[in-house]
């Protein structure tokens, strides 16, 4: 049966960096499973560019923080790169003005998947984005509802309030459904009005969905994860990196391509943040103060997604979790990978 490696977990846990080491051992090709690295340009602000690799270790007052410098070999390629000898999938597979949906993620990891497997390599699918990962694994019936741009333009001018009200109107049955981070979550809340209306409008006929091309596989799920003070300490280190290697750079840059600001918001977190940056918004006397208040409202905007990513991740099944901050945990996820990869028992 082929086999399908997981690497999950929120930001900020190590997951590519510890992918990468798996792959080396394994005959691993790497799948990143991220709603915005697929896009050509979000490099640094999407975690594409390797930064410092921050080794924790627990210790009774605390955790000490060492910093490894990330000397990475990077061989830049349309829809994959290659880091250190080893492929990742799914970098750089789309324009930024293409709406690139959760469909289409899935059909293309699926091929991807597949090619690995032909060639006799182990996939590892590396991610953060709950959605599209539960989407790969275990297919979702809403999949081929595509994307109502007229709709979505007028919906994304209400409020988050606006929006709830505009959801209960269409669906109650709808709205009790969701969750309370997807209630306060506006792109959520606008899909799933997309969904009702186009539901609607078609009723039952025929959506069977996609996303269940890899299910007859032997998949085992790794969990990475730390406590919550860690991940929020390691994502401030991590932006101050962002901005040391010219993450307003290359937002300008783009921006001078042709990115627009509103575009540029839709991308969300990181993207939206640095729009109000060029648009002015962040004004706080001196550049250098705009760039701490920068670093400050990027650092807020990412804890709360690992918030989010929590409460997501919480929900998944049959995980493997390990704790980073653990001395011996990445030999404990070797012995547990290399067991299941030579099928010991």
């Amino acid at each position: 049966m082929n086999k399908l490696l997981v690497i999950l977990g929120p930001t900020a846990t190590g997951k590519t960096d510890l992918a990468l080491q798996l792959a080396s051992k394994f005959q691993g090709e790497l799948v990143a499973c991220d709603s915005r690295q697929v896009y050509r340009g979000l490099d640094i602000g999407t975690g594409k560019m390797p930064t410092h690799s921050v080794i924790l270790r627990a210790k009774p007052e605390g955790y000490n923080y060492i910093l490894r410098f990330a000397q990475n070999d990077i061989e830049k390629s349309n829809g994959y790169w290659i880091v250190d000898g080893v492929k990742i999938w799914m970098y750089d597979v789309v324009s930024l003005k293409v709406q690139y949906t959760v469909a289409d993620y899935v059909k293309d990891a699926e091929k991807v998947i597949m090619d690995i497997w032909n060639r006799e390599k182990l996939p590892i699918i590396v991610g953060g984005t709950g959605l599209y990962l539960k989407a790969l694994l275990e297919g979702l019936p809403n999949l081929e509802i595509p994307v109502d741009m007229d709709l979505r333009e007028k919906l994304e001018k209400l409020s988050v309030e606006e929006l709830q009200e505009k959801l209960k109107g269409l669906s109650i049955k709808k709205w009790k459904g969701l969750n309370e981070s997807d209630r306060q979550n506006p792109r959520r809340l606008v899909r799933a009005a997309e969904l009702t209306l186009d539901r609607g409008d078609r009723g039952n006929k025929g959506n069977q969905g996609i996303g269940t091309g890899i299910r007859n596989c032997d998949i085992l799920k790794i969990g990475l994860t730390a406590p919550r003070e860690v991940l929020y300490e390691k994502t401030d280190l991590r932006v101050l990196e962002w901005i040391d290697q010219g993450i307003i750079e290359e937002t300008k840059e783009l921006h001078k391509k042709g990115l627009s600001l509103k575009r540029m918001r839709q991308l969300g977190l990181e993207y939206g943040v640095l729009a109000d940056y060029l648009e002015g918004k962040l004004i706080d006397g001196n550049m250098q103060n705009q760039q701490s208040l920068l670093a400050r409202r990027l650092a807020s905007k990412i804890h709360g997604y690992i918030r989010r990513q929590l409460t997501w991740f919480k929900k998944e099944k049959n995980v493997e979790w390990f704790d980073v901050t653990k001395q011996d945990y990445v030999n404990n996820v070797e012995i547990l990978v290399g067991t299941w990869y030579h099928n010991l028992k």
